[in-house]
C-alpha cells in the first residue's frame, strides 16, 4: 500500500505540474490550431479512418481480403455525399508482381490518385484500380511513410493498411495511425489460438475486430486485388465487414460559450482519473504484455511443430541413396521450434537471455509441446509521474510462462477428425479414399500412387489441390466465383464423380503432360494444365463406380501395398488380416510401428503385451489367448479396429479409441485432450502421411496452460 500510495502522490504532483503549467505566447491555442495549410485540398479537413489488416500464422490473402473491404466500402451508398467515398489501399507487405493502374477506375480513386501522387517521389505509385487507390509501400520506413501520409489529410474517407504479420503489433501501438479496426484472414482452425490473442489485443484496444476464417478464392482475390466487387458470397460478406469497420462519420460542429466550461471541467477531471488509474493500473499492463509474448512464444513453437511435424517421418534417404532434404531428426525439429519460440519474444520486446524454451514430451518419438518461460522486469521509470518522487528507483519483477502444443482437432466435424469415409450428395456414392487430405475413388488414389512414386523418382513432388466436390461443395464455390468460365456451376463438373485431381506445382505440369497417361490419367483440357480425369477404370459417376470395395476407414490399404518400413516377416499377417476385417494395411502396420516396433515380445509398465500391446482384458474379449503371437495378436488387433471404425466413422477417433478406449472418445466423439493420446494419433497418421496411405489431419495449435 505505501508503494500504491508513493505513486498516487507522483501523479498528483504530475498533474498539478500540468495545470499549472503556463501556454507558451499566451495566446489560444484553439485558435492557431490547424493553421498550417495542408497538402490536400481543404475538403479533406477530418483525418481519414485508418483499418489496419494482416494474415495470422500461416494463412495467405491478406490483401485480397484488405482490397475486398475497401471495395465494398467504396461502393456502399454515400451519407450525405453526392457520390462515394474514395478508399486508399496501402500496402505494406506487397507481392513482387506489382500492381499499376487500370484502365477502367472511378472518378474518386482518379481524384485520390492525383492527390497521393503529389506529395511527391515516394508516393508515385499509388495506382487508381477500379474503386480503389493501391499503394505499395516496401522497405523497413513503410509505418513512417504511412503516418507522413495521414498527417497530410488525404482526401480518403477510409485508409487500409495491409501489414505483414511481423508489424502487426507495431502498427497498433503507432498512435500516429490512429487505427480504428483490425481485420484479420486466418486459416481456422488450426490458428484459433493466434486469432483469439490477436482479436483480444484489438479488443484491449478498444478496437473493432473481424476475422475471415478462409481465404477468397482465386477469382474473387483477383477482383478484389482490380478494385472491383468479387461478386457472390464474397461481397456480401465484404459489405457486412465494411459497413462494422468504417468509422462512423456524424455531422460536424457543437455547441460553444457555457458547455465548453462544462466540457472542459469534465475532461480536466476525467485526466485526473486516467492518471490516477493508470498509476495502479500499469503494473497490471506490464504483466499482461510481458504474458502475451510468453503466449506468443509457445504459440510460434508449436505452430513450428505443426508445420515440420510431416518431415520426422519423411525417409531419411531418397530412392537413389542421397539424403532426403525434406527429412529432419527430432534434434533439427525441437531446434526450428525453439527458434521460432525465440524469434517471436524477440519481435514482442524480449530479449532472448529472458527466455527459456523446454518441450515436456521432448522424450516421446514425435513431440508436440512448447513451454515458454519469461522473466522480465518492468522500470518504474515507465509508469506515469516522477520516478524518484516515491523512493529508489527499482525494477518491478515479472514471471510469466505458456504452453503450447500442436495437436489432433478435438472436433469430429469434416475433414478435421479423419473426413468422410462415403461420398454422398450427388454424383459419385461409392467409398472415399484420402490422399493429402483430398477425397476420391480408391482406384483413382491407387493411379495417383503409382504416378506420384514415379515423379518422385524424376525429382517431382505432385500436390493435389483439389479433387471430389459435393454438389453442395460446387454450389458453394460457384457462389464466390459465379462465373462459368471459371467454375462450373453445380451439378456440371466432373470432381462431383471423383475422378478428377487439380494437381500442381506448376513446375510439374510438363512431366505431367509427358506421363499421366500412363497411370490412367487424362488431361481434360488444354487450357487447364492441372486438371486431370482418372480414364481406365469404371466411367464416371456410374453404378460400376460407385461399387469399387474400400476399406471401412478411406484408405486403400487392404488392396496389397504396405509402407517401406513393415518388416517382411509381418507382412503377410498384415495384408491377410487387412483383408479379413476390411482395414487398412497401411493403419495397421503405422499403428504396430507405433505400439511396438513390430516387436512380438514388447510389454510396457502398464501391462500391455505384445506386437499390438494389447491389454489382457481386451486380448480375452477378442479371443486373443498369446498376445505374444504375432499373427494371432495383429488379426485381434485388425479386428479391434474394424469395430471402432465402425462406431467412430474415422481412423483419428478409432486410434484414441485404441489407446484411450472407447468410452473416453464417445463421452466427447473427439480425441481426448491426453498429451499420450494426441501424441499416439498425430504420430500414426503423420507415417500414414509418409507412406501415401492417410494424410494426418491438419495439427491444430493451441494454448494449454
Amino acid at each position: 500500500m505505501d508503494e500504491l500510495a508513493d505513486r498516487v502522490r507522483r501523479v498528483a504532483s504530475t498533474f498539478e505540474a500540468f495545470l499549472l503549467e503556463p501556454l507558451e505566447g499566451g495566446d489560444d491555442p484553439v485558435a492557431d490550431r490547424g493553421s498550417a495549410e495542408p497538402p490536400f485540398p481543404r475538403r479533406a479537413v477530418a483525418p481519414p479512418g485508418v483499418i489496419l489488416a494482416t494474415s495470422v500464422g500461416g494463412a495467405g490473402g491478406g490483401a485480397a481480403l484488405a482490397a475486398a473491404v475497401g471495395v465494398a466500402a467504396a461502393t456502399a451508398e454515400p451519407l450525405g455525399s453526392p457520390r462515394p467515398p474514395a478508399v486508399l489501399l496501402v500496402d505494406l507487405d506487397p507481392s513482387p508482381r506489382s500492381r499499376g493502374p487500370t484502365m477502367l477506375a472511378s472518378t474518386a480513386a482518379r481524384e485520390l490518385e492525383g492527390a497521393v501522387r503529389e506529395l511527391g517521389a515516394r508516393y508515385t505509385a499509388a495506382a487508381a484500380r477500379g474503386h480503389l487507390v493501391q499503394l505499395s509501400l516496401a522497405g523497413d520506413d513503410g509505418l513512417d511513410r504511412v503516418a507522413e501520409l495521414l498527417a497530410a489529410r488525404p482526401p480518403a474517407s477510409l485508409v487500409i493498411v495491409h501489414v505483414a504479420e511481423r508489424l502487426w503489433s507495431k502498427a497498433l501501438d503507432d498512435r500516429r495511425l490512429s487505427a480504428r479496426a483490425g481485420l484479420l484472414q486466418a486459416d481456422l482452425p488450426s490458428d484459433r489460438a493466434l486469432v483469439a490473442l490477436a482479436v483480444r489485443e484489438l479488443h484491449e484496444r478498444g478496437l473493432r475486430a473481424k476475422v475471415a476464417g478462409r481465404a477468397l478464392g482465386r477469382v474473387a482475390a483477383r477482383r478484389a486485388l482490380a478494385g472491383i466487387e468479387p461478386g457472390g458470397a464474397t461481397s456480401r460478406r465484404a459489405s457486412r465487414w465494411a459497413m462494422s469497420l468504417m468509422p462512423a462519420r456524424g455531422p460536424g460542429g457543437g455547441e460553444r460559450g457555457q458547455a465548453l466550461v462544462t466540457v472542459l471541467g469534465a475532461a480536466v477531471a476525467l485526466i485526473f482519473a486516467a492518471l490516477v488509474l493508470t498509476a495502479i493500473g500499469g503494473a497490471v499492463t506490464g504483466k499482461a504484455r510481458v504474458q502475451r509474448a510468453a503466449d506468443l512464444a509457445a504459440l510460434s513453437g508449436a505452430r513450428s511443430m505443426r508445420d515440420d511435424f510431416d518431415r520426422l517421418f519423411a525417409p531419411a534417404r531418397l530412392a537413389s541413396g542421397t539424403p532426403n532434404p525434406a527429412h529432419l531428426t527430432k534434434a533439427q525439429y525441437l531446434a526450428r521450434a525453439k527458434a521460432a519460440a525465440l524469434d517471436a519474444a524477440r519481435r514482442n520486446g524480449v530479449s532472448e537471455e529472458r527466455v527459456a524454451i523446454s518441450f515436456p514430451d521432448a522424450e516421446s518419438f514425435s513431440p508436440l509441446r512448447v513451454r515458454a518461460r519469461i522473466e522480465a522486469g518492468l522500470d518504474a521509470e515507465d509508469l506515469p509521474g516522477d520516478p524518484t518522487a516515491g523512493g529508489a528507483d527499482q525494477e518491478i519483477p515479472v514471471v510469466a510462462h505458456a504452453v503450447a502444443e500442436a495437436s489432433p482437432p478435438a472436433s469430429s466435424d469434416g475433414a478435421a477428425s479423419g473426413m468422410a469415409t462415403q461420398a454422398s450428395g450427388g454424383g459419385y456414392s461409392g467409398p472415399l479414399a484420402y490422399r493429402q487430405g483430398k477425397p476420391m475413388r480408391p482406384d483413382v488414389a491407387e493411379a495417383f500412387d503409382r504416378m506420384a512414386a514415379a515423379a518422385r523418382k524424376a525429382g517431382i513432388s505432385l500436390v493435389i489441390n483439389s479433387a471430389y466436390r459435393s454438389d453442395a461443395e460446387q454450389a458453394e464455390l460457384f457462389a464466390q466465383n459465379p462465373d462459368p468460365t471459371w467454375v462450373a456451376p453445380p451439378g456440371q463438373s466432373l470432381h462431383r464423380c471423383a475422378t478428377e485431381l487439380d494437381l500442381g506445382p506448376p513446375s510439374a505440369y510438363g512431366w505431367l503432360a509427358d506421363n499421366a497417361r500412363r497411370f490412367g490419367f487424362l488431361k481434360r483440357y488444354p487450357w487447364e494444365p492441372w486438371h486431370f480425369g482418372f480414364v481406365d477404370g469404371p466411367p464416371p459417376c456410374s453404378e460400376e463406380g460407385n461399387s469399387i470395395g474400400e476399406s471401412g476407414d478411406g484408405s486403400s490399404g487392404s488392396s496389397g501395398g504396405l509402407p517401406d518400413f513393415v518388416p517382411e516377416k509381418f507382412r503377410a499377417a498384415i495384408l491377410h488380416s487387412a483383408a479379413k476385417w476390411n482395414v487398412s494395411a497401411g493403419l495397421l502396420a503405422a499403428q504396430l510401428m507405433a505400439e511396438s516396433n513390430f516387436n512380438p515380445y514388447a510389454t510396457s509398465p502398464a501391462g500391455a503385451q505384445g506386437i499390438a500391446q494389447f491389454m489382457p482384458g481386451t486380448a480375452a474379449s477378442y479371443g486373443l489367448d498369446d498376445p505374444f503371437d504375432a499373427a494371432q495378436a495383429i488379426d485381434a488387433q485388425a479386428h479391434l479396429m474394424s469395430d471402432l471404425l465402425e462406431q467412430f466413422g474415422s481412423a483419428p477417433l478409432a486410434l484414441a479409441a485404441y489407446n484411450a478406449g472407447p468410452g473416453a472418445v464417445a463421452a466427447c466423439h473427439c480425441v481426448p485432450p491426453f498429451p499420450e493420446t494426441q501424441a499416439y494419433v498425430a504420430k500414426i497418421m503423420g507415417l500414414l502421411d509418409g507412406a501415401g496411405e492417410l494424410v494426418a489431419p491438419t495439427l491444430e495449435v493451441r494454448l494449454v496452460e
